[in-house]
């Protein structure tokens, strides 16, 4: 499919609509009577050329047309219409030159690198959660310690992004751009409305009073700001003692957007440094956000590029001299292999760019929900990820960098499930057996706990048989390609196991 047809007039508008960050781009396609898919395909052009919409505006007609007619994004329908079966999936070779990790074989080796700076990290939760100590004393952002106790929730805002991750486990941009757009729903599923009505419940398992933290994702968060700001308002004016905060990549920040989220009650805001290939303009956008929000924080993967960044190009430095409070470093994963049905292409286009280095599996033993679903999950990850985190942390501790650097491992998003999973188990002992006398419903309460406990301390403890070791074993093979193994025999295996 190619760009044509369409006048200079409709391409700025286009661009325009889309920066107001209140129109999706069915909206717009409609407002300008133009397809759909012609939209995307500028809106994909954009970013991909490093433009910001700032310069768009005071670029002369032939310059903008110039500059897409140079970019080569190409739409893929048929790969989008052509439906993956499960057993397409299952059929998947995930290959790597080195020997597949357990978790327990991993994590060993991640111990050894946080007894180097012992001194200079705080541990908790088990030992699950990992950050760093500053000269003044900085704690965790107050949305972390929401996630660390199970006591947030991550409303997701929309599917739409305006950049494309490699490493993006929620699809690829096609994907998104083809995905239904369900323009009035939270998470795929609520109404806004349905939403407030639950956190004003006092029935309910997620009350207000019940949470502590609330998080605006996506997509990009501030391609959907007429929801956010919505739900932002309501949570201010009902339950103001519930912290919140939003993700973005930065693209589409600007100082009347921040001012519009704050006053409605965002007081963080967390950039995706990574999305942009780590974008000047996005590194004015954090310091124009230091001016307006209470914290503004870094939140990206650790890859390659965010340690050249970071380390070799002094931008922990930079970021320290803007004033950024705290860098959480994400360890990159797919998506749960319950999932993977959902994002195809993403997913498979995650673990082209995994494979490439030492792959570990890891085993996230959550036990079952409420509705009896089996929360248990097993996610594959590269270990350099994680091991470049290391060295992050150990740069800034040497270089006693003013920034709190948080361990967004793996090993940390099992504390946050877990958690969740135990806080929604008590309270529904609370709220299904209120008739019940105070020693009752606590007795009950003890025997989650410990059931749950239980589960920690297999979790956390040295091993005397690693199943997922054994696991590995079973399912995998070297060959020329090095050590592989089929997607579909891990996922049965695991699920025999659980």
């Amino acid at each position: 499919m190619t760009k044509k047809g369409l006048d200079i007039e409709k391409i700025r508008e286009i661009i325009r609509l889309n920066e107001s960050g209140n129109m999706g781009q069915r909206r717009i396609a409609r407002e300008l009577n133009v397809p759909r898919l012609t939209v995307a395909q500028y809106l994909n052009d954009l970013p991909a050329s490093g433009i910001t919409y700032e310069q768009i505006k005071n670029m002369t007609d032939s310059q903008i047309l110039a500059l897409f007619k140079k970019q080569k994004t190409r739409i893929n329908l048929p790969n989008l219409k052509q439906k993956m079966s499960f057993s397409d999936l299952e059929n998947i070779e995930v290959s790597t030159p080195y020997p597949i990790l357990s978790r327990v074989e991993f994590v060993e080796r991640i111990r050894q690198r946080q007894e180097k700076i012992r001194d200079f990290i705080e541990i908790s939760d088990y030992g699950l959660s990992v950050w760093t100590k500053t000269s003044d004393g900085k704690t965790l952002s107050r949305g972390c310690q929401s996630c660390k106790a199970g006591r947030w929730q991550c409303l997701f805002v929309g599917k739409k992004c305006n950049v494309d991750c490699i490493y993006c486990p929620q699809g690829t941009k096609q994907e998104k751009i083809a995905a239904i757009e369900r323009p009035g729903l939270i998470n795929d599923s609520y109404k806004i409305e349905d939403i407030k009505s639950i956190f004003n419940r006092p029935d309910a398992i997620w009350t207000g009073s019940n949470i502590q933290g609330i998080g605006y994702s996506g997509g990009e968060p501030f391609l959907y700001l007429d929801k956010v700001i919505d739900l932002a308002k309501f949570v201010s004016k009902y339950h103001d003692h519930i912290y919140q905060w939003i993700y973005t990549n930065g693209l589409p920040v600007s100082e009347d957007k921040l001012k519009a989220i704050y006053d409605s009650g965002v007081k963080e805001v967390r950039f995706h440094l990574g999305a942009t290939n780590f974008n000047k303009e996005v590194l004015k956008k954090i310091e124009l956000a230091k001016k307006i929000m209470d914290y503004v924080n870094v939140e990206t993967p650790s890859n390659p590029e965010l340690k050249e960044f970071l380390i070799d190009k002094k931008g922990l430095h930079l970021l320290e001299d803007i004033g950024v409070y705290q860098i959480n470093l994400g360890e990159l994963s797919g998506i749960s292999m319950d999932e993977m049905e959902r994002f195809p292409l993403g997913f498979i286009r995650a673990l082209e760019y995994f494979k490439k280095y030492e792959l570990y599996l890891y085993d996230s033993m959550i036990g079952r929900s409420l509705n009896k679903r089996n929360l248990s999950q097993i996610y594959i990850s590269p270990t350099i990820s994680r091991e470049i985190t290391y060295d992050i942390m150990e740069y800034a501790v040497d270089n006693k960098i003013d920034i709190l650097i948080n361990d967004c491992s793996q090993d940390a998003k099992h504390i946050q499930r877990f958690q969740k999973n135990l806080f929604e188990h008590h309270i529904d002992a609370l709220i299904t057996n209120w008739l019940q006398n105070d020693e009752y419903v606590q007795a009950l309460q003890e025997n989650i706990n410990e059931q749950k406990l239980n589960m920690m301390a297999e979790h956390i403890q040295p091993q005397k048989e690693d199943r997922i070791k054994m696991l590995i074993e079973k399912i995998s093979c070297k060959n020329e390609k090095g050590y592989c193994f089929k997607l579909g025999d891990l996922k049965k295996s695991f699920n025999d196991l659980v």
